[in-house]
């Protein structure tokens, strides 16, 4: 099953109005903070039951249902909650059989055929089956419905990037198929969120006739008018007759790494055409990639004696990883964490290849630095928050200078793969806000105030073309290099890791020597024009996945 485009569709269009769930469910960490209905934000003490508004409270059949008393819902799994609202709803088609459920497949023979979730499932259909019915005899409903549940809903984030809950919606969504280089993406509308101005594109499936024998008269409007409603919009430009395609997980990882997680997760091999390159895509290339270094400068000691290429690299991701891990979990300080993250991506790891000593390093781009990146941006904010007067501006210093480079590599990233927009977006928006705030920082400590504005970037006309796009972007990224050559040695100063690149656009690793410090009063400015320049293209890569704007670029004053 699959979507087509009926027509040509140019990039940034939505390609259809906003589709209301079959059913959701909030996870269990928000069932006290968002409306269990639409996923909303509640006020400070809501009342009972957790809903934003009556219209949400009467549309969630499964909590006003008298088979199902309020007390159980808290205690079950969100996907065995969904399940629960799917069946109990009249948008469920009863008559379907266990591979298919209201034109969805389920994956059923798949899921069941697997041991380590098969039991898991039968279980919960027995739950399922008692609660509604009050027997267990003959529960294929009740696993076709959790197996279309695991099989079809999807993560539900807020504006924030938040993972709220889950969700699961008809075949206009759900039949669009995967792709690790896909052409579109999707954003989730509440109740409370505005929704202007669709330009609304005709799609097709491969076959229109085996789709209206397929509904059998379903309308389309299935749902319960409620809850997140889904926005899938093109990133790319689509041709007449081609596949509409969307990412089901982090494309942020190299091949193997996603083929994993969409077997785990889905029960398929991807085989688009950045999973079957020979060789490896570009991108790809990069998220694996590592660099050979002077063994005698640049050995972390604890690594010595690895024997050959590959084991090398992995125990340096392993170390990496475990210590995000740690901290993440809190068995580690924030200053512990940077310490083991930056020792390796500093210094490499030794190998021996044909009895000869070899050096290797990360390459910046490497999917395991990248997370490292994100952590230590975190790690060095906590400290910041943590630690003596004296040294929280160092540490807010640094965390920026962290998160400016992830957003230079997220760049060079996405100059490679226009898919990668959405998370470029994310990162170049909280490198902006880290830089603002280090901006304040830089304030109170000078008794001033600022007010800066790039005149070439902020006139740039908004335009719907990947040209103009592409032009208004190197334009910023522009700005931005011109800005960092005053301006990164200051952020990075006292990190040996981040002073070895010329600049957080530019991963050369030699810089020239004596760069000009500028005083506290020029930081100030080039550190807000350069937060002014990451939001400013973080809202031209929202704009371009979301149809979103930010009100922090209005007006750039502190």
């Amino acid at each position: 099953m699959e979507i087509r485009a009926a027509e040509d569709i140019e990039i940034r269009t939505d390609l259809f109005p906003p589709l209301s769930p079959l059913a959701s469910s909030l996870y269990d960490s928000f069932l006290s903070s968002h409306c269990s209905s639409c996923f909303s934000l509640l006020p400070p003490s809501p009342p009972q039951p957790l809903y934003c508004s009556a219209a949400c409270s009467l549309t969630d059949s499964f909590t006003n249902s008298p088979q199902f008393p309020p007390e159980i819902t808290p205690i079950l799994p969100s996907d065995i909650r969904t399940s629960l609202h799917l069946l109990n709803s009249t948008a469920v088609d009863t008559s379907s059989s266990p591979h298919r459920l209201n034109n969805l497949l389920t994956n059923h023979h798949l899921l069941m055929a697997d041991p380590s979730i098969s039991v898991a499932i039968h279980h919960a259909a027995n739950y399922i089956a008692t609660v509604i019915r009050s027997n267990q005899k003959n529960t294929e409903l009740e696993e076709a419905a959790i197996c279309v549940v695991l099989t079809n809903a999807v993560e539900v984030h807020d504006s924030n990037g938040l993972a709220l809950g889950i969700a699961l919606y008809d075949f206009r969504f759900s039949w669009i198929n995967h792709s690790c280089s896909p052409n579109s993406c999707y954003r989730f509308v509440n109740n409370t969120t505005p929704y202007h101005d669709v330009h609304v594109t005709n799609t097709q499936t491969s076959s229109n006739l085996e789709l209206q024998e397929q509904v059998g008269g379903t309308s389309l409007n299935s749902g319960n008018g409620n809850g997140p409603k889904v926005i899938v919009r093109s990133i790319k430009r689509i041709k007449s007759g081609e596949e509409i395609t969307v990412s089901y997980i982090d494309l942020l990882q190299p091949k193997g790494v996603r083929q994993s997680d969409l077997w785990s997760k889905y029960r398929f091999t991807c085989n688009c055409g950045r999973c079957v390159a020979s060789p490896p895509a570009y991108v790809d290339s990069i998220l694996e990639g590592v660099l050979a270094l002077e063994s005698e400068k640049t050995t972390v000691g604890h690594f010595h004696g690895t024997t050959n290429k590959e084991e090398a690299v992995g125990k340096m991701t392993d170390y990496i990883q475990e210590a995000i891990d740690d901290f993440l979990s809190d068995n580690i300080d924030p200053k512990t964490c940077c310490e083991m993250i930056e020792s390796v991506l500093h210094h490499g790891i030794q190998f021996k290849e044909d009895s000869q000593p070899h050096s290797l390093r990360l390459h910046a781009g490497h999917y395991v630095a990248l997370n490292a990146y994100i952590t230590l941006a975190t790690a060095y904010r906590v400290r910041s928050i943590d630690s003596e007067t004296g040294i929280v501006f160092d540490m807010s210093r640094i965390s920026a200078a962290y998160s400016l480079f992830l957003a230079g590599v997220s760049h060079l990233l996405f100059s490679a793969e226009p898919s990668f927009a959405i998370s470029a977006a994310k990162f170049w928006k909280n490198a902006g806000e880290l830089l603002l705030d280090l901006a304040r920082k830089l304030l109170m400590k000078s008794c001033g105030e600022s007010d800066v504005k790039c005149m070439k970037c902020l006139m740039l006309e908004t335009s719907n073309s990947h040209r103009d796009i592409k032009e208004k972007s190197r334009q910023i990224l522009s700005c931005v290099r011109d800005i960092s050559q005053v301006t990164w040695s200051f952020l990075t100063r006292g990190c040996p890791y981040l002073e070895k690149f010329r600049s957080p656009v530019d991963f050369s690793l030699t810089r020239t020597n004596g760069e000009r410090e500028e005083s506290s009063t020029d930081q100030t400015v080039n550190v807000l024009l350069l937060s002014s320049h990451c939001l400013l293209y973080a809202d031209l890569l929202t704009d371009l996945c979301y149809g979103q704007k930010s009100h922090l670029v209005s007006r750039f004053r502190v």
